[in-house]
């Protein structure tokens, strides 16, 4: 059930000064909003158990987590009765008619693999949307952050089929219309249970659409997006196996991989060794330490190539990876 609330903004532009514990890139440092005239709301999802409002998120302390393509992103402490993740748009392309359809499509999903959308903010000059807060980080920071954590096998494969669960979940969202469009290590997030939970849901249809050249240096788009900048299903799924490669090999996709002469993309680079019979070579050396898992993770390496086929139509559907990332090993 969906509850929403209208919340009058009372001198909103006092309110939105969030001063971060990190340094934000914005000019001012922090978040000054201009005066908006046009009153926006703020629609929480799940029902009315939420006791915060809209004037007690924008008075809340808050941390600076990131920036992206879609805007920054704050860790917000709400009078100690809740800790979310509030990302401020930025290059919202469409209107408020549209915004709110599809984050009314995005909080209708309630699945643990899924990063909840709590509630969404419109106005004129503003918009926000307020997420679950997973405090063990993303895949990203995991493998490749300045704390990087040693992951062993068990670990990666809660992961992979909890991410593989959501994207399938998110698929079959909107009459199975429904696209992600950002499927990669920093927006899948990790729970207590050490799943994988795939965020960031429904913004790359609402905010302006990054260069070609950002696509294609970033690692994770299937070859028909850096060309059209269209997503489909099937290109999540690319991105997919991506992050599954990522994860088997330690290595980040945006890094240049060197074969000979020639830079190379993860799935290239891995087609490429395994053609020369030299398979364990693309293994992180932390999985190598572990014994009695090679046949698995030959396994997985497959359905990882499997999913960055050059071919959309050669790709599975995501229902199909989540029954075969299962189908490797049973996790409890």
């Amino acid at each position: 059930m969906m509850a929403w609330f209208s919340r009058k903004k009372r001198r909103l532009k006092a309110k939105l000064s969030w001063k971060s514990k990190k340094k934000d890139s914005s000019p001012s440092g922090n978040w000054q909003p201009e005066d908006d005239s046009d009153e926006g709301k703020i629609v929480f999802f799940g029902g009315s158990n939420y006791t915060f409002d809209l004037d007690d998120l924008l008075a809340a302390s808050a941390e600076i987590l990131g920036r992206s393509a879609s805007g920054s992103t704050y860790k917000v402490a709400v009078d100690d009765t809740a800790t979310v993740v509030v990302k401020r748009l930025e290059e919202v392309v469409v209107g408020r008619r549209e915004f709110e359809q599809t984050m009314e499509i995005v909080g209708r999903i309630k699945h643990e693999n899924v990063a909840e959308l709590k509630a969404y903010y419109f106005s004129k000059n503003d918009k926000l949307a307020v997420y679950s807060y997973y405090s063990k980080g993303n895949l990203f920071e995991m493998l490749h952050g300045e704390n990087r954590v040693l992951l062993d096998w068990e670990s990666r494969l809660r992961i992979v089929i909890g991410a593989a669960r959501g994207l399938a979940v998110i698929h079959e969202a909107d009459y199975r219309k429904l696209v992600h469009g950002n499927i990669k290590s920093s927006n899948i997030f990790i729970d207590s249970q050490g799943k994988g939970c795939i965020c960031d849901l429904g913004l790359t249809s609402i905010t302006r659409s990054r260069p070609q050249a950002s696509i294609r240096s970033s690692g994770y788009h299937a070859p028909e997006v850096t060309d059209t900048r269209k997503c489909t299903q099937f290109s999540d799924v690319y991105s997919f196996g991506v992050v599954l490669l990522e994860l088997l090999t330690g290595k980040s996709p945006a890094s240049p991989l060197l074969s000979g002469e020639d830079n190379m993309d993860l799935g290239s680079w891995i087609r490429s060794v395994v053609s020369k019979e030299w398979t364990g070579e693309v293994f992180d050396v932390e999985l190598m330490k572990q014994i009695s898992i090679e046949e698995e993770m030959v396994e997985m390496l497959r359905i990882g190539l499997a999913c960055v086929e050059l071919k959309p139509q050669d790709r599975p559907h995501a229902a199909e990876v989540v029954k075969m990332v299962q189908d490797v090993r049973t996790i409890a």
